[in-house]
């Protein structure tokens, strides 16, 4: 009979050990749930931010598109190539003086 008492004690115990494990477990298993929807959010917000930088890039090339398109249509090409030479490039008409405001 004495061996019959001792036995639940010793299984008793078993099962506490167990439960504590589980709790551990539990635990765990919620932290890595909220680091990885923190970390989810974080990549998501990047995303969207690159994705707003891109929509703003097309945006741009969709306006530089139309006007080239313009351009083309209008047949006044000498004329925007020689806007693009004087403003962009730096390039003078003969004879012409430039002066350049310089700052102390």
């Amino acid at each position: 009979m004495a061996e019959l008492e001792t036995a639940p004690v010793v299984k008793k115990r078993h099962g506490r050990f167990g439960h504590v494990i589980a709790i551990i477990a539990v635990i765990c298993l919620i932290v890595y749930a909220i680091f990885n929807i923190i970390s989810q959010q974080a990549e998501i917000a990047e995303l969207r931010k690159q994705s707003e930088e891109l929509s703003a890039q097309i945006t741009e090339q969709e306006q530089r598109n139309d006007e080239y398109n313009r351009l083309l249509r209008a047949g006044d090409e000498a004329e925007y190539m020689e806007r693009i030479a004087v403003e962009q490039l730096g390039y003078a008409y003969p004879g012409e003086r430039r002066f350049y405001i310089v700052e102390k």
